[in-house]
């Protein structure tokens, strides 16, 4: 791990916990996930080498632009996915929130949106940041219920502008307010 990253744990009674990413946590397992094409097919990242990945961690948090967590199963410790927080545009307190569950076993089970919503929490409550965002494919439906699930809105789309499978699909953009900031009018 490098000098200076903490291994502050954030959980709140679910079945999971997320942790900041360390270098130890780039496994086989976590590269498999990049090579496999189920789960990456609406990502833009693929086959990841190790050292793509341990900059990446490690440049993120060294310039304060992105912070990656994996989540991690309470039971068994098993690290199933990632959130990262980032590219966080600090003077204006924004940032994408992104999740992955890699391991695609754990697909199905309502864990994307515990992860989404402890990602939340880290980005208000760690990172003091107003407001997230992101966006997916309209036909990327799983990641569309788990942040909706997870008190996210839909507040937009950009006709055409995904090419999934040759097609031309819509981008759904979705965002997330913090509390502090935005009353329940202001969504």
């Amino acid at each position: 791990m490098a000098a200076g990253i903490e291994r502050e744990i954030f959980e709140c009674g679910g079945k999971l916990f997320l942790r900041i990413l360390d270098t130890t946590d780039v496994t086989d397992e976590y590269l498999s996930w990049f090579k496999d094409e189920i789960v990456t097919q609406f990502l833009d990242s693929h086959d990841l080498s190790r050292d793509d990945i341990v900059s990446y961690i490690r440049e993120g948090h060294a310039n304060r632009t992105h912070f990656m967590y994996g989540i991690f199963s309470k039971d068994d410790g098993v690290h199933l996915g990632n959130i990262k927080v980032g590219p966080i545009q600090w003077s204006h307190g924004v940032s994408d929130l992104v999740c992955v569950i890699g391991r695609r076993e754990y697909w199905g089970r309502g864990l994307a949106k515990e992860a989404i919503r402890l990602g939340n929490r880290v980005a208000f409550e760690k990172y003091g940041l107003r407001k997230l965002s992101g966006g997916m494919a309209d036909s990327n439906i799983g990641s569309y219920k788990a942040y909706t699930g997870a008190d996210w809105v839909e507040e937009g789309r950009l006709r055409g502008h995904n090419v999934i499978d040759g097609e031309p699909r819509d981008r759904i953009l979705i965002s997330c307010f913090n509390p502090a900031f935005f009353g329940e009018g202001e969504k």
